[in-house]
């Protein structure tokens, strides 16, 4: 039946059969829907704020821009008198809330209490879960893009796969959380404790702006500064600074102080590095491909697995106050750096000082050492096809 538009508000519809019906944008506030059948409903726009969906079925329903906030989506169980005598139960098909491949994309779930319920392969883009209870629920292949879970319960949830792209994740309980395969592409997540989920093959991104307030001006500040020569901002130190996974791709840090940085999984996708001081970071399965790092300093820095093709690590230019060159080079010093199975094809890393670096297993096809000093330096497994080696 078509009910689109309806004000239901405070109605008592317990047990009530509404299977496929049309309820789209029906004012539902705080009304009584106790084991009520949902399934395969259009609920698009409606407001079901504060309402007692305990044991509701709503698997297959369609809850875009549906309002949930306050609504109570406990288990619930609704006896019903037996044909034989006695009683049975009369919403036996779930025991919590199943919404598989559904769609609560945009909706209000403010404060929702959904352990234990099934949203595998749900729309939930920009959805607020923000403070919901979550715990064990199996949100595996869902689509939470842009969704705002500050402060939620996700402790033993299943999201493997799920997409938490540009999700706030501010303040979220994960412990034991299965976070497999999760897509965390500039995602919030300050006061997070990652320690307690499975991250194995999880895409994390942070972006610059989603980094604490302290950093991020930090950052903003270092760019000015090189914009404007000095005149303006300030030079960035971030010596020791908790980085890892952020995205400083196309950013402008040369010359910025990083020494003993956490920088795993960072991104420096065309970056400019240029007499960055990076000794003793930590850069494993860092993205550099392309960044400029001319006389860079990593000396005793890590960047086990990362990728640096095409970037440039040579010999910085000197110039003078006018901007004219000195004639006089500063080399980019990679001594004790380890480098074992990075991906430096077609890298230049000419007139750099590699004394004492671990390229074990790297890749260095086509790059460019030529003019390096290379004394002490590890090469077994590399690959040096067409490699360009000092005389």
């Amino acid at each position: 039946m078509d009910f689109g538009g309806a004000n239901l508000e405070q109605a008592k519809l317990t047990g009530a059969q509404l299977a496929e019906a049309i309820l789209s944008k029906v004012n539902f506030h705080k009304a009584d829907l106790f084991a009520a059948d949902l399934r395969n409903t259009d609920l698009r726009g409606a407001d079901l704020s504060n309402c007692d969906l305990r044991g509701t079925q709503l698997r297959g329903a369609d809850l875009t821009d549906a309002n949930l906030f306050g609504a109570d989506l406990r288990d619930g169980t609704l006896m019903t008198a037996a044909e034989e005598g006695g009683t049975k139960v009369a919403n036996a098909e779930i025991s919590s809330l199943e919404l598989e491949r559904g769609s609560l994309k945009g909706a209000n779930l403010s404060g929702a209490r959904l352990a234990n319920s099934v949203l595998t392969q749900t729309d939930l883009s920009g959805a607020i879960l923000a403070n919901a209870v979550l715990t064990d629920a199996d949100l595996s292949g869902s689509m939470m893009d842009g969704a705002d879970l500050s402060g939620a319960d996700l402790s033993g949830a299943n999201l493997e796969g799920a997409n938490l792209g540009a999700a706030n994740l501010t303040g979220v309980k994960v412990e034991n959380t299965n976070m497999r395969g999760v897509k965390l592409n500039n995602t919030s997540m300050e006061g997070v404790d990652l320690s307690g989920a499975d991250l194995t093959g999880a895409e994390i991104v942070i972006s610059v702006d989603s980094l604490p307030d302290d950093l991020r001006d930090t950052i903003r500040a270092h760019e000015e500064w090189m914009a404007s020569f000095g005149a303006k901002g300030k030079r960035a130190v971030l010596d020791g600074a908790e980085l890892d996974n952020v995205d400083f791709s196309g950013i402008n840090l040369s010359g910025a102080s990083l020494v003993g940085a956490a920088l795993t999984g960072a991104r420096f996708l065309g970056s400019s590095l240029n007499m960055a001081d990076l000794s003793g970071a930590n850069l494993y399965k860092a993205k550099m491909d392309r960044a400029e790092m001319t006389g860079a300093n990593l000396a005793g820095a890590d960047l086990t697995e990362a990728s640096l093709a095409e970037a440039d690590i040579s010999a910085a230019d000197i110039k003078d106050r006018d901007g004219n060159s000195t004639g006089r080079s500063w080399p980019a010093n990679l001594t004790d750096t380890n480098l074992s199975r990075s991906n430096l094809a077609a890298t230049l890393l000419c007139g750099a000082n590699l004394s004492g670096s671990n390229f074990n297993g790297a890749n260095l096809r086509g790059a460019d050492l030529s003019n390096s000093a290379i004394d002490g330096a590890r090469l077994q497994g590399a690959i040096i096809t067409e490699a360009k080696l000092p005389n």
